[in-house]
């Protein structure tokens, strides 16, 4: 696991801009290829003659209408993460963890915001973490200094940006 050294970092106002961008990136395009798909498989059950063997036509009608539900939601969660994450604001520094606040640890960084994984920026790993995750809520209302227990390992926040 790497080990940060504070002093080394660059600006966290600028990092945490670079995360969120990355973030924004990433729910926009999650929309778009839902869109995509949900329109490929609208197309799908749409063209879909119909057989001398009904079952298998309503069959096929019903995983196309399923696959469209499936994207559906996805759409609707990407849109409704963007809602959200539109409401923080990025240039703020916080006491303890909250919605918005990058977390240095002695184990890795955290964004907490909405749950999209590791982002790579300048050869380090973030981890863009939701409130309701597990290690998010773990890691809410805590201070620098504090540390969490994840899977038997003490993490300790070194700092809260």
């Amino acid at each position: 696991m790497n080990h940060f050294n504070l002093s080394d970092m660059r600006d966290w106002t600028i990092i945490k801009s670079q995360i969120y961008q990355e973030i924004l990136q990433r729910l926009e395009q999650n929309i778009q290829e839902a869109q995509i798909a949900y329109v490929q498989a609208k197309e799908s059950r749409d063209s879909d003659t119909k057989s001398s063997a009904g079952d298998k036509y309503e069959t096929g009608r019903e995983m196309m209408q399923r696959e469209m539900d499936k994207c559906s939601a996805l759409m609707d969660q990407n849109k409704h993460s963007l809602q959200i994450i539109q409401h923080v604001p990025i240039h703020r520094t916080y006491e303890s963890v909250e919605k918005g606040a990058l977390i240095i640890t002695d184990k890795g960084m955290y964004y907490m915001l909405v749950g999209l994984g590791k982002i790579s920026l300048d050869q380090k790993d973030y981890f863009a973490i939701s409130p309701e995750s597990p290690i998010g809520s773990l890691f809410w209302g805590k201070k620098v200094g504090e540390y969490i227990l994840l899977r038997d390992q003490k993490i300790q926040i070194q700092g809260i940006y």
